[in-house]
C-alpha cells in the first residue's frame, strides 16, 4: 500500500509519501521550488502532522499583596483569589464594645469574583486559619477561623456590611480590612475554636498576646485540598 499526503502552511509544501515496507519519504517545497527530500523516521512524520499552535503569552493581572493562588475561567468571566494575612493584633468591636490588641493567627482568605464588563462583584467569601509559622505550601493544614462571623463552612458571613463593586483585582487587598472593622457578635462562635470559652471571656484573655495554636480547630483539609474545593 502506497499512501501520499501533501500538507501546505504559507508557501511551504510538504509531501509525505508512505510505504508498507520504507521509512516514510518526504519532499519540502517553497514557493513551488523543492528544497530537500529524503526518507524520515515515524516521529518526524508526527511532527509534521501535529497542528502548531501559537498560544501566546498568559498573564494575570496586577494580583493583591499576598497572594497565594489565583486562577481565572477560559472566558474570563470568573475569578478565584486566595490571600494570606500575616499573624498581627487589632481593635474590635464586639457588639457595641470595642476591645484592643485582639490576636489573629495566620489566616486565608478566599474570593470569587464575577467579572461584568469593567467591574468585578464579589460573589463568594471564605476564610480559614492556619498555623502562623513556616512557609505555607500545598500540605499546610487549614482550620476554622477562630472567631465570629464565619460559617463551618470557611464560608464569610457578612451581616449589613455592603461589599464594593471592583475594578481591580489588586483592589481586594481592602476587603479583608472591611470584614476585621465589622461588628462582632456570637454568630457561628460556638463551635470556631476548641477554647470552651465564651466569646467575650476570650478575647480578654487573649488581649495583648499570641493566638494560642492549641485553641485552634482542626478541619481535616490541607490547604490544597480547601482551595480545590472552593474553586
Amino acid at each position: 500500500m502506497n499512501v501520499s499526503l501533501s500538507i501546505e502552511d504559507k508557501g511551504n509544501v510538504q509531501i509525505i509519501k508512505i510505504s508498507d515496507f520504507n521509512l516514510p519519504y518526504i519532499e519540502d517545497y517553497q514557493d513551488g521550488i523543492k528544497t530537500g527530500e529524503g526518507f524520515h523516521t515515524h516521529e518526524a512524520i508526527a511532527n509534521a502532522l501535529t497542528p502548531k499552535i501559537d498560544l501566546g503569552n498568559l498573564a494575570t493581572p496586577i494580583l493583591p499583596r499576598g497572594t497565594l493562588y489565583y486562577s481565572e475561567s477560559v472566558d474570563g468571566s470568573k475569578c478565584t483569589c486566595f490571600l494570606e494575612i500575616a499573624p498581627h493584633r487589632r481593635s474590635i468591636y464586639y457588639h457595641e464594645a470595642l476591645v484592643d490588641e485582639v490576636p489573629f493567627p495566620r489566616l486565608v482568605f478566599g474570593f470569587e469574583l464575577l467579572h461584568r464588563g469593567d467591574e468585578y462583584v464579589i460573589s463568594r467569601a471564605f476564610l480559614g486559619a492556619c498555623e502562623s509559622y513556616g512557609v505555607l505550601n500545598e500540605d499546610s493544614e487549614i482550620y476554622r477561623f477562630p472567631y465570629s462571623n464565619v460559617r463551618s463552612d470557611f464560608a464569610v458571613c457578612w451581616g449589613g456590611t455592603e461589599r464594593p463593586i471592583l475594578t481591580r483585582i489588586s483592589q481586594l487587598t481592602t476587603i479583608p480590612e472591611l470584614f476585621f472593622n465589622s461588628t462582632n457578635s456570637d454568630c457561628y462562635y460556638s463551635t470556631a475554636n476548641s477554647s470552651n470559652l465564651p466569646y467575650r471571656e476570650l478575647l480578654e484573655t487573649l488581649k495583648g498576646k499570641d493566638f494560642p495554636e492549641e485553641f485552634l480547630k482542626k478541619s481535616g483539609k490541607t490547604l490544597f485540598n480547601w482551595v480545590n474545593e472552593l474553586i
